[in-house]
């Protein structure tokens, strides 16, 4: 992706220090931590594991690093490294730094540079499977009541260290309430909620009319995503969908596709464009932290049609930017695929609605928390407000930018 805008000169500009989790694939962590690199071009990228085409593709390749190497073995069991994680950022040291400005859904949060350096974290989401999802999570990597007892012990293990670690970070910050009420509840933390970038000159309204079929895109993990319930729903409604994204539950969720379920793999930004440009409606079935998807999708003016839950009550009007669903099943999305009409849905205003995440107030929000977090900002300096997002105004629904959250006791 070609980010827009340039950075805003600085003459004390800070020494930043960037990290990421896995870039594995090019997901919407990604994109984000495509942003923020593209906010501080001199940081250098430094991830627990990735692919050099995906450092490419976030044009960071020139300054990207990884702690582990790029082997194709463990590329594809990189999760069952997840109990050495915390003890592999523990015995690394960073290049000294002013700030380290982290993109964490995992493990990045925890990495140190050897001056110690302040830290500013835009939180995707905690640590999910520790937090959030354990449940659902065991339900997969364990099969029976041994491994049960295993895997609720790693994932207390992985609270404590994951809580640890969080104490450390200066500056927390996300694109949700919903993020935010985590980030609350799990670190006992206040984050600043500053939303996520969407390049809305890239992400824009085609010319042409709109095709009959339904869009999914993202990363095809499961049970996080939840695309195998709406294969499910489109078995039965016999209606076209394209699933276009690449992950680990690619090859069964193809397998057992009907035929009238697409899947073209991962695709590229212009290939994603058109598809939300054309599609009928984009089907968003997971709980997500914020969900980019939807926001990329609604700025080429595309309906959602969403799960009720996570970011995505933040960012989609149910009646005017699409619609909901209450539960995650096959029987839920297959109603609210029937219920679904198009006609009554004004496209420029859902497009309107998708201007508020522009990327370029995103990027001074995080310039201004990295700026101020090293002493060289005044913390009442001009910036962006963040959104307040979850209506429909005509114009972007802001609040005052707030002043950075106090720790709240554990």
């Amino acid at each position: 992706m070609n980010v827009p805008g340039t950075p805003e000169p600085a003459r004390h500009s800070p020494r930043v220090v960037i990290t990421h989790d896995f870039a594995e694939i090019y997901g919407g962590a990604e994109r984000v931590t495509e942003v923020l690199a593209a906010e501080f071009p001199d940081a250098p990228v430094w991830t627990i594991l990735g692919r050099e085409s995906i450092a490419e593709r976030m044009g960071v390749a020139d300054r990207w690093n990884s702690l582990l190497p790029e082997q194709s073995t463990l590329l594809k069991r990189y999760r069952t490294l997840t109990p050495l994680y915390p003890a592999l950022m523990r015995s690394r040291r960073l290049p000294e730094a002013d700030v380290i400005l982290s993109s964490s859904y995992a493990f990045a949060h925890q990495l140190r540079t050897y001056n110690d350096a302040p830290q500013v974290c835009y939180c995707h989401s905690p640590l999910r499977f520790a937090w959030s999802m354990t449940e659902a999570y065991q339900s997969i990597w364990s099969s029976n009541s041994v491994g049960d007892v295993g895997f609720r012990a790693l994932a207390a293990a992985m609270r404590r260290s994951d809580r640890k670690a969080a104490q450390r970070v200066d500056r927390y910050l996300t694109q949700s309430p919903y993020t935010a009420d985590q980030i609350q509840r799990f670190y006992g933390r206040t984050p600043e909620v500053i939303g996520a970038p969407i390049d809305c000159n890239l992400f824009k309204p085609g010319t042409g009319e709109r095709d009959d079929f339904y869009l999914i895109v993202g990363r095809l993990i499961e049970p996080y995503k939840r695309v195998g319930i709406a294969v499910e729903a489109f078995r039965r409604l016999g209606l076209p969908l394209v699933v276009a994204g690449d992950g680990p539950a690619f090859d069964d969720l193809r397998k057992n596709a009907p035929p009238n379920v697409t899947f073209l793999g991962q695709q590229g930004d212009a290939e994603v464009v058109d598809l939300m440009q054309r599609c009928r409606a984009l089907l968003f079935p997971s709980q997500d932290d914020f969900g980019l998807v939807p926001v990329e999708a609604m700025a080429c003016g595309a309906p959602i049609i969403a799960y009720r839950g996570g970011g995505a009550t933040h960012t989609v009007v149910d009646g005017l930017t699409g619609l909901f669903f209450d539960e995650q099943t096959s029987d839920a999305i297959e109603g609210a695929i029937r219920a679904f009409d198009p006609a009554v849905l004004d496209h420029s205003k859902i497009r309107i609605h998708a201007e508020q995440w522009d990327v370029g107030a995103f990027r001074a929000r995080v310039r201004a928390a990295v700026e101020e977090v090293a002493g060289v900002r005044a913390p009442d300096a001009a910036t962006p407000a963040p959104l307040v997002g979850g209506a429909f105004t005509g114009a972007p629904a802001i609040v005052p930018f707030g002043v950075p959250g106090a720790d709240v006791a554990a």
